[in-house]
């Protein structure tokens, strides 16, 4: 099981409170996503742009870290979480050294700047397992080229592995050198995993809050499931062997 952004049906996405309530649940994975500002530091946020989960706007490269570190990237979620920043990814490491691995996925069209920038911080935080993570085949090329040592998985939304089928889809991630593939759930059923496990990818699948769904999934076999609601996952799949 990985906590998607963190805890981020509990806390505001992609933020310190939500990282550390995963690791507090006790999630053993954690996914962050990663731009890069305007001075060159990975910073964890989703979107390119600030408007939904900040009190700013435009885009996240436009800013540098300084000015990223002056948004409230928590009061969006609730009061109480007033006063939250945008973390960089060495901060996320550290909350996650020693208690969870973390899935950092590297935003599409970051290319070898956000590449490079992401594996040196990774670099810096060996007690912090990871995977990597990339709907960018570019992106995931260049860590296969760098980094062949990491789990690298890639990452396919519903349109394109529906029109892509199963089988492709695992050829794709075979092609770019990922290790593992990253599907949205909705697309996968038995047939999907019959075709992973012949490619032998592992399926690490996303984003899952529903509980039927999620024990649907593991009884089809997938390896990990990625949810907003890491309470209920962990609740569901207590005393049995839970996917990821």
């Amino acid at each position: 099981m990985v906590a998607h952004r963190g805890a981020s049906g509990l806390a505001p996405e992609n933020t310190l409170a939500a990282f550390h309530l995963a690791v507090q649940l006790g999630a053993p994975a954690v996914e962050c996503d990663v731009h890069l500002s305007a001075d060159g530091i990975p910073v964890v946020i989703h979107d390119a742009t600030l408007d939904r989960t900040t009190n700013g706007t435009g885009e996240v490269f436009a800013r540098s870290l300084q000015g990223l570190r002056g948004l409230d990237a928590g009061i969006w979620f609730g009061p109480q979480f007033a006063g939250e920043r945008l973390p960089t990814l060495d901060e996320t490491l550290a909350v996650c050294a020693g208690r969870a691995r973390l899935f950092v996925e590297l935003k599409r069209g970051g290319g070898p700047a956000l590449v490079e920038a992401a594996l040196h911080a990774i670099a810096q935080a060996p007690q912090t397992p990871v995977a990597v993570i990339s709907f960018g085949p570019d992106e995931v090329r260049e860590v296969a080229r760098l980094r062949p040592d990491l789990p690298l998985g890639f990452l396919i939304g519903r349109q394109p592995a529906t029109q892509a089928g199963p089988q492709r889809a695992t050829e794709m991630a075979r092609e770019l050198g990922a290790g593992f593939l990253s599907p949205e759930h909705s697309v996968v059923d038995a047939s999907f995993v019959d075709a992973a496990r012949a490619a032998a990818l592992p399926l690490s699948v996303w984003t899952v809050d529903d509980p039927a769904r999620m024990r649907e999934l593991a009884d089809l076999g997938v390896d990990a499931i990625t949810t907003n609601r890491p309470d209920v996952a962990l609740e569901l799949f207590a005393g049995r062997a839970r996917p990821g």
